[in-house]
C-alpha cells in the first residue's frame, strides 16, 4: 500500500509529506485547493508524462517521492524489481525528479530506472481512476482484458497456456516461410541480414552519447552568443570600461562611504553586512564566469565530426528504428535468422507435420479458454447486476456478449463486449452507446468492486467518483467504497459528505499565503476538525450549529456500524 507521499516544489506545493493508512482514506477541500495536484503527483509516480509547468514557479526542479509497503510474497512485484536490478524488498521507494532543463530522473529504491519501469511497477501497486478514466469502459477492446482479469489465476494460467501454443505455431510458420526458398534466395537473404546486422553493430549506438552530441552541437551553434554574454557579464561585474567602474568596485565604494557614517546611524552596519555579502558573491560569480568563458573552446573539425555522427544515428533510426532499442532488437533478430538459415537443412517437411499438430493443440486450448471466459462472464454479470442494485439502479442489467473471431489471435478466438440496460423492458445495448456519466460512475465502481476481489493491486485511487450523482446513490457508493477498504487501501478525492463520513482517515486540503505566495497544505482531520469539515460538505458552512450536529451524528453512526 501507499504509506507516504512527499512533494517538493511541485505546482503549488513547496514541501509537503502526506502519510496514508489502510482502509478508506478521503481527501476533501474547497474547489481549487489542490486536490488534483495530489492526484497529479501520484500519476507521475505511476509513470505518466511530466511537464515543466508542474514545477513550482521560481524553482529549478520538482521532486515527487512515494513509499509503498507490499508483501514479499507478491511474486509479480518482486520479479519486476529484480528485472530492473533492484533488490526485492517489502518497502519500495519510488521517486521522480523533473527539471526546467528537461531532465527527468526516475528512481526505484535509489536506483535510476527508465520511465517504463515506473509504468510497469506502478500498474502492480496502484489502480488509479480519475474523473474521466472510467471512459476506458467505452473502449470495447478493453472489455476482454477486464473479463480476463476477473477470471483470476485459473483463467490467467489457461490464457498463458494458449499464448504459449499460439506463439509456438507462429514460430513454426515463420520457420517454414524461411525454409520455403531456394538456395540462391537463402544466400541473398543471408547477405542482406549480415549487412544489416553489421551496420547496426558497427555504429555502436548509445542514447547518452547521442544526447551529449546534440547538446554540444547546440552549444557550438550558440558559441558566439555565449562568448559575448560571458565577456559582457565578466566585464560589467569585475573589469568595467572607460565609461564606468565595474559593479564590484561601485559596491565597494558604496560600502566604504556607508562605513564612514556607521557611527551616525545604528542601522547602517546591517546594510554594510548585506553589501559585503553581495560584493563577495559577485566577486565569486565573476571568477566562475571567467572560468566558464575560458572553457568555451572548440576545434574546427568538431562540428563536422558531430554532425557526421548524428547523421549516422538518424540513418540507423530511419532504417531500423524508430528507437535505438528497436534498432538493436532488429540486429539481434538478424543474428538469430542468420544462425537459423546457416544451420538449417531440409526441415520443411518435419515443420509442416509439426504445424498440423500444433494448430490442433492451439484450437483445443482456445476452446478451453473460451469456456472459462464464459463461466467467468456469467459470474461477472451476476455480481455487477447485484452491485448495481445496491447502488440504486434496481432495474439495471449487465451482460457480456461473445463473438467468435474467424481467425484466432494472441487473445484467442473471443471478441467480448459489455452490454447494459438501465431501465426495465429496454433491451441490452453496447455500454458505449447508452450510458450516462452518472451511470458510468456506478458501473465502473460495480465492476471495480468485482475485480478487486480477484486482483492483487493493493491500492485503489478514485478521483471524484461522486461526480454526477447524489442523494441515496452517493450513500450507496460510500458504503461500497468502505467495503472495498476492508481488503484494499482506498484513497478517494471527494466533495461528498457521505463518502467523507465512511472514511477511516480524513484529510483536508487547503491553500494558505506564505511569504506572499500561495501554497497547498494538507491537514489530517480528527474529532472536532473532522466534524467541522463534514458540516461544510453538507451545506457549505463549517460553523452552523445544525450542520455541526448533523455531521457529528453521521460520524457517530459510522462508528457504531464500523
Amino acid at each position: 500500500m501507499l504509506s507516504l507521499l512527499h512533494m517538493r516544489d511541485f505546482a503549488l506545493i513547496d514541501d509537503l509529506s502526506l502519510e496514508f493508512f489502510e482502509g478508506l482514506n478521503v481527501l476533501t477541500g474547497e474547489t481549487g485547493a489542490g486536490k488534483s495536484i495530489l492526484i497529479g503527483a501520484i500519476s507521475l509516480i505511476l509513470g505518466e508524462r511530466s511537464s515543466n509547468e508542474q514545477i513550482r514557479s521560481g524553482a529549478e526542479q520538482a521532486l515527487v517521492e512515494a513509499i509503498f509497503h507490499c508483501s514479499p510474497e507478491d511474486s509479480q512485484i518482486m520479479e519486476q524489481l529484480d528485472r530492473y536490478g533492484v533488490s526485492p524488498n517489502a518497502e519500495i521507494v519510488i521517486s521522480r525528479e523533473i527539471s526546467q532543463r528537461g531532465r527527468n530522473i526516475c528512481r526505484i529504491n535509489g536506483r535510476a530506472v527508465p520511465l517504463t519501469a515506473l509504468k510497469e511497477l506502478g500498474g502492480l501497486l496502484v489502480d488509479l481512476h480519475g474523473q474521466h478514466s472510467h471512459q476506458s469502459l467505452l473502449k470495447t477492446d478493453q472489455h476482454l482484458l477486464l473479463l480476463d482479469e476477473f477470471g483470476g489465476v485459473a483463467l490467467a494460467e489457461c490464457k498463458n497456456g494458449y499464448i504459449k501454443e499460439f506463439n509456438r505455431l507462429q514460430q513454426i510458420r515463420q520457420s517454414l516461410q524461411s525454409l520455403g526458398m531456394s538456395e540462391t534466395e537463402r544466400e541473398r537473404k543471408l547477405e542482406l541480414l549480415r549487412y544489416q546486422r553489421d551496420e547496426i553493430m558497427a555504429a555502436k549506438l548509445d542514447e547518452a552519447e547521442e544526447e551529449s552530441l546534440r547538446q554540444r552541437l547546440m552549444l557550438l551553434d550558440n558559441m558566439e552568443k555565449l562568448l559575448n554574454m560571458a565577456n559582457r557579464a565578466y566585464g560589467e561585474i569585475y573589469e568595467g570600461n572607460h565609461n564606468s567602474m565595474p559593479v564590484v568596485d561601485r559596491l565597494n565604494s558604496i560600502t566604504a562611504e556607508m562605513a564612514s557614517l556607521q557611527g551616525v546611524d545604528p542601522k547602517l552596519p546591517e546594510y554594510i553586512m548585506v553589501l559585503e555579502e553581495v560584493t563577495t558573491a559577485l566577486t565569486e560569480l565573476s571568477h566562475d564566469i571567467f572560468a566558464y568563458r575560458e572553457s568555451l573552446t572548440f576545434f574546427p573539425e568538431e562540428r563536422f565530426e558531430i554532425e557526421s555522427r548524428l547523421e549516422l544515428y538518424r540513418r540507423i533510426r530511419k532504417k531500423y528504428g524508430p528507437t535505438l532499442d528497436e534498432a538493436l532488437a532488429f540486429a539481434e533478430k538478424c543474428r538469430q535468422e542468420i544462425d537459423f538459415l546457416e544451420n538449417s537443412t531440409a526441415e520443411a517437411l518435419a515443420l509442416q507435420e509439426e504445424e498440423v499438430i500444433q494448430y490442433q493443440k492451439m484450437e483445443e486450448q482456445a476452446f478451453q479458454l473460451s469456456s472459462m471466459r464464459k463461466k467467468a462472464a456469467f459470474l461477472l454479470e451476476q455480481g455487477v447486476t447485484v452491485a448495481l442494485k445496491e447502488l440504486s439502479m434496481q432495474d439495471a442489467r449487465f451482460a457480456v456478449a461473445f463473438e467468435q473471431c474467424e481467425k484466432p489471435d494472441r487473445t484467442g478466438r473471443d471478441e467480448v463486449e459489455f452490454l447494459f440496460s438501465s431501465n426495465r423492458g429496454e433491451p441490452l445495448k453496447p455500454l458505449a452507446r447508452i450510458i450516462s456519466a452518472g451511470e458510468m460512475s456506478r458501473v465502473m465502481l460495480a465492476l471495480k468492486s468485482m475485480l478487486a476481489a480477484q486482483d492483487r493491486i493493493p491500492t485503489l485511487i478514485f478521483d471524484e467518483i461522486d461526480s454526477g450523482i447524489g442523494g441515496k446513490t452517493v450513500q450507496k457508493v460510500a458504503e461500497r467504497m468502505a467495503r472495498l477498504g476492508l481488503n484494499h487501501q482506498v484513497i478517494c478525492v471527494t466533495h461528498s459528505s457521505q463518502i467523507a463520513c465512511a472514511a477511516d482517515h480524513h484529510y483536508y486540503i487547503y491553500k494558505e499565503i506564505n511569504d506572499g505566495r500561495t501554497c497547498t497544505r494538507v491537514r489530517y482531520l480528527e474529532d472536532e476538525s473532522r466534524i467541522s469539515e463534514i458540516a461544510r460538505l453538507l451545506d457549505g458552512s463549517s460553523d452552523d450549529m445544525l450542520s455541526l450536529r448533523h455531521a457529528a451524528e453521521l460520524l457517530l453512526k459510522k462508528r457504531r456500524h464500523g
